[in-house]
């Protein structure tokens, strides 16, 4: 148990793309990903056994419908690289220095 790696599920029509262990980065990550007009669903894998937020006793993956798997997967490496697309919501205020 300890020794394996938690993988992501085999969901129906579903595509894993984002892993964590840190609840409020999945939450971040699904927030960004519905902002962007994508459906999306967080699968917690956490023990609930144990008292721990970090590594595989608390994995938490992101999904998405699989037809949209390849926009997410786009949209997330533009937000890694600081690319975030404005497309349809203005540009970013001149006040917000990060463009938020």
């Amino acid at each position: 148990m300890f020794n394996e790696k938690i993988k992501p599920d085999n969901v129906d029509n579903w595509k894993c793309v984002y892993e964590t262990s840190i609840e409020s980065e999945a939450s971040l990550v699904k927030a960004f990903l519905k902002d962007q007009g994508l459906e999306c669903e967080v699968l917690s894998k956490k023990d609930s056994a144990y008292t721990v937020n970090f590594g595989d006793l608390s994995a938490l993956f992101v999904y998405v419908p699989a037809d949209q798997a390849g926009k997410a997967v786009e949209a997330l490496e533009e937000w890694k690289e600081g690319k975030i697309d404005y497309e349809g919501k203005g540009e970013p205020d001149e006040d917000d220095e990060n463009g938020a």
